[in-house]
């Protein structure tokens, strides 16, 4: 009687370090899938940024221009500035701003 008391105490411990293990496992990946989450967001907020900085030094350009495309030519050269900063984000351009942003989300 003692013996198979015995035998299914190993068992059930068996059992619970088993699933103890499988728990630890989901936490790794889940925290894995979240550090890339935040890593992707913080890469769109920095091809915000640069997106915002090129409206703003196109504002600083003069008015006059050797082509006048009017408003095509406007709508063209926001776009071109939108895709600009989407490579700079996924590039990295702002690794360093990146870092910080994915730091300071993790603590929140």
């Amino acid at each position: 009687m003692v013996e198979l008391n015995n035998n299914y105490h190993q068992i059930a411990q068996y059992q619970l370090n088993n699933q103890q293990q499988l728990q630890a496992q989901s936490k790794v990946n889940s925290a894995a899938k979240n550090e890339e989450k935040l890593e992707e967001v913080a890469a769109e907020f920095s091809s915000i940024f640069i997106e915002k900085m090129f409206s703003a030094m196109k504002k600083t350009l003069s008015d006059e221009k050797m082509i006048d495309g009017g408003y095509a030519e406007d709508v063209f050269s926001d776009m071109l500035y939108r895709e600009y900063s989407q490579m700079a984000g996924k590039q990295g351009m702002l690794t360093e701003l990146n870092q910080a942003l994915v730091e300071q989300l993790k603590n929140s």
